[in-house]
């Protein structure tokens, strides 16, 4: 037994750039390389289409973890000097429980969709913490037999490194176990199920490889164990492909060919044809199953593509039918809004007439009913003018004539003109002013009327009792002016303040205070209001508790 401190020379052949060696038995050249390279692949594939996700970052650590163990493992197999073979033994003690905490940490994230919790980080760094600390001492490895070319592997390589990965193997069983059953969705299941396999499959592999070498010294028959490599890359790869576990996009037939051309060509390593027809069967196995599975995944993908391109082809007619039917109601909409307000101008003219006296009094009972009909056609009226801003809102028509004028005196005018009716229906109307400046905005007058108007009239509707107020303010710095609508009405909920402004919509309650309402005053004013640089925004505190309409536009400095 020789000192692990001094260099010593087995009775072997030389290593040729520290991993090619005719010390290599045919069978690690053929499992180790062709590892080497698939890790390297499937890592470089992985983090060129997303450098920044968190599972591509791990499956990326995890393989270099697995290729830098297959580099000292082929540097332990070529060298036959002892310090590098002892070297080499220390850095796959190093990295092998890595790949085991790797494969945990990167199955976690893949089904989870979340971070490891930190409490369990830290759980992984005190269980391997050990192995780096002692790894320069005799517990590791305690000395060199120049007989086997084998270092003599201390209590923490023999026992310690090998409870780490079967705590952390048993932990990620548990861990599957228990996500499975509490999964109701079947996709969901089916990607933990492939994950899940793979990944265990793997650890037991490369464990028991291990083992099998340090127990029995037997490190030929324990090279078996990295069957367990290309074994999970297939699970991952079917799961990348029926699951977009990665979140890329692989063509399956692609990456099958291009896995058998690598296996296939490292047969040329091997001169034993026994060996090679283990290989070539095993290869012809494992490819024909995984050829299955993704020949099936690949059929339903292009069945699915089908009857998406099919369906598509429908809509793309039925957009086709409903733009023609959208632009016929539009104009039968003008048409008929047009035709309809020759007549209602009459109606509301003669009925203004007979109510003022000009065709002599009126009883009583007819001046009533006179009233309603006016009342009535002056609906009408204003619902015909909705139809009609809707349609040119809809094609793009709407003219806007813009000026400069004074936003105050117009809302003081719309308020007056309107403190009539509000009396009628018992309510309070109050104007109130507080401005900085003039309050001039450049906007088209009588759309701005329009939009007051709207937002009046609907706090009109659903005020029952109480007291209106509109109130004009500005803010010099933001240079904006607003006309503050603000009610003691029936208020809103939350979800009615996000539809609010839509076409023909309505709050939950409207109908219990107003059944009148077309729902579209408010989806003309904002409109409105946005062609002209401005918004329209409502709040309330909730049902019965009143609203605020908010008219907001630039201000002219």
């Amino acid at each position: 037994m020789d000192s692990t401190t001094s260099i010593a020379l087995c009775d072997l052949a030389p290593s040729v750039f520290l991993i090619f060696s005719e010390n290599i038995p045919t069978l690690v050249f053929y499992t180790q390389f062709s590892n080497l390279i698939v890790a390297i692949g499937l890592g470089m594939f992985i983090l060129y289409h997303s450098r920044k996700a968190l599972p591509n970052l791990i499956f990326l650590f995890t393989l270099l973890a697995f290729a830098i163990w297959i580099f000292f493992s082929l540097m332990f197999w070529a060298s036959n000097a002892s310090n590098v073979i002892m070297f080499a033994w220390l850095m796959d003690i190093l990295a092998e429980p890595l790949v085991h905490i790797g494969i945990f940490y990167l199955l976690y994230v893949l089904i989870t969709k979340h971070d490891l919790p930190f409490i369990q980080k830290i759980v992984f760094v005190l269980l391997y913490l050990p192995i780096p600390f002692f790894l320069h001492t005799s517990l590791m490895l305690s000395g060199f037999d120049l007989t086997t070319c084998l270092a003599t592997e201390g209590p923490l390589a023999l026992y310690y490194t090998y409870f780490v990965e079967v705590v952390t193997t048993f932990w990620l069983v548990a861990f599957l176990i228990f996500t499975y059953l509490k999964t109701a969705d079947a996709s969901t299941k089916k990607e933990i199920l492939s994950l899940g396999t793979g990944g265990i499959l793997f650890l037991l592999a490369f464990s028991w490889g291990n083992i099998i070498g340090s127990f029995s010294e037997n490190w030929q028959l324990g090279q078996y164990g990295l069957w367990g490599m290309p074994l999970f890359g297939a699970f991952l790869l079917y799961s990348v492909v029926k699951f977009k576990t990665f979140k890329i996009k692989l063509l399956g037939t692609e990456a099958v060919i291009a896995s058998s051309w690598l296996l296939l060509l490292f047969l040329l390593f091997i001169n034993d044809i026994q060996k090679a027809r283990i290989i070539i069967v095993f290869t012809l196995i494992f490819f024909g199953i995984l050829g299955y599975r993704l020949n099936k995944s690949t059929k339903n993908e292009v069945y699915q593509r089908e009857q998406i391109e099919q369906l598509a082809s429908g809509l793309e007619k039925a957009n086709d039918q409903l733009k023609v039917l959208d632009k016929m109601k539009s104009e039968f909409v003008s048409i008929a809004s047009h035709q309809l307000r020759s007549p209602l101008t009459a109606i509301r003219g003669y009925s203004s007439m007979l109510l003022e006296g000009s065709f002599g009094q009126l009883p009583a009972k007819a001046q009533e009913a006179v009233d309603h009909i006016n009342e009535a056609s002056r609906f009408m009226a204003s619902s015909v003018e909705d139809y009609l801003n809707v349609s040119r809102i809809q094609a793009g028509n709407m003219k806007y004539e813009y000026s400069d004028f004074n936003l105050n005196d117009l809302a003081q005018r719309v308020a007056e003109d309107t403190k009539q009716i509000a009396e009628k229906k018992g309510l309070l109307l109050r104007f109130e002013s507080e401005l900085s400046k003039t309050g001039i905005v450049h906007a088209d007058t009588g759309k701005t009327r329009q939009v007051i108007d709207n937002l009046l009239n609907n706090s009109l509707k659903y005020t029952p009792k109480g007291t209106i107020t509109l109130f004009v303010h500005d803010d010099v710095k933001l240079k904006k002016v607003y006309v503050d609508i603000s009610d003691t009405g029936i208020g809103m909920k939350p979800h009615t303040l996000e539809n609010i402004f839509g076409k023909f919509e309505r709050a939950d309650n409207a109908n219990e205070v107003n059944v009148t309402g077309t729902g579209l005053g408010l989806y003309i004013a904002r409109k409105m209001t946005r062609e002209m640089g401005g918004e329209v925004t409502a709040s309330s505190e909730g049902e019965g508790k009143g609203s605020l309409f908010r008219i907001e536009l630039p201000l002219m400095m």
